[in-house]
């Protein structure tokens, strides 16, 4: 089956692989847990800064693994604990350290460049102080993290790392609910659910050394009145503001706004300024709230015949 790298497309191709993970509405539903449809939508647009956290996971973890002996006689701390916040406590030494053995000409940074191409990243520049950060996480452990079959072959070229990703591959999860300060019960799991699939999904996208072409919103331009792309507070198509003028804000992840052309978007973005100026205008309780839950309705109905 053929897939483009967008937000719907990724959806579909989630549904594809379990029919319970679809959307319904504003939530999408991996099995029986229920993610708000915008934080999913989030995770997505925000990718790339998290595809690239997990490269520098991973180059972390076959560091201190293939360097195990040197490492744990270093900082006391063996490598099946790591990533451990414990590590801020000698900062300056494991920044030393990690100078030590990452060189320029080192298999690490080379294995790390790579697994950055197969992951679709353009434009990628390798820091090993982002590695030392990565290092310093609390939270599951290397023996977690999961790794493509694409990953995988270029990790296993680093000697010494065959205990790194053999268990239940759902580290990540809670790097991603710690990234947007999620707490909730089972919202981890679901969370390494996706990213899993969606680390599957750019390799098949990408192909090797083709970068992800995503596709982005493009701001209505029209004169004489303030629309600004962006997230609205309850998901809606739109929103009201108010500032020195009356002003809306398109919500840049409604699958009706990311589906339409500059051109195609100006007469929409321009009725839904004088709705959103007429909402403003209203004195009545009562008549905002109606006015309201049109357009939170409208909204929910459009992103379901949209999405």
């Amino acid at each position: 089956m053929s897939y483009q790298y967008d937000l719907s497309d990724f959806k579909r191709y989630l549904n594809n692989k379990n029919a319970k993970y679809r959307v319904d509405g504003l939530i999408f539903w991996q099995n029986r847990i229920p993610l708000p449809i915008d934080l999913f939508n989030r995770i997505f647009n925000e990718s790339d800064q998290i595809v690239i956290d997990y490269v520098y996971q991973v180059v972390a973890s076959s560091v201190v693994f293939s360097e195990r002996l040197s490492f744990e006689n270093t900082f006391s701390i063996t490598v099946v604990e790591l990533p451990n916040k414990d590590l801020k406590k000698q900062a300056l030494v494991l920044d030393a350290w990690l100078q030590e053995r990452l060189p320029t000409n080192s298999t690490v940074i080379r294995m790390a460049y790579e697994v950055a191409d197969i992951l679709g990243l353009d434009g990628f520049e390798f820091s090993s102080n982002k590695v030392a950060e990565a290092l310093q996480h609390q939270g599951k452990k290397y023996a977690r993290i999961f790794m493509p079959r694409e990953v995988k072959k270029e990790f296993d070229a680093i000697s010494g790392c065959n205990a790194v990703g053999q268990d239940n591959t759902d580290m990540f999860g809670n790097i991603i609910a710690d990234r947007y300060n999620i707490y909730r019960s089972g919202f981890s799991d679901a969370l390494v659910i996706i990213f899993n699939a969606l680390l599957e999904f750019r390799i098949l996208c990408s192909g090797r050394g083709v970068h992800l072409q995503q596709i982005r919103v493009i701001p209505p331009m029209i004169d004489d009145i303030d629309v600004r792309v962006g997230k609205t507070s309850d998901g809606s198509l739109w929103e009201p503001g108010y500032e020195d003028d009356h002003y809306i804000t398109l919500n840049r992840e409604h699958p009706l706004v990311r589906h339409l052309s500059e051109e195609e978007s100006k007469p929409l973005a321009e009725v839904l300024f004088f709705l959103g100026e007429f909402e403003n205008g209203q004195f009545s309780e009562t008549n905002k709230k109606l006015i309201e839950n049109l357009r939170q309705e409208v909204s929910r109905s459009l992103w379901i015949k949209h999405d």
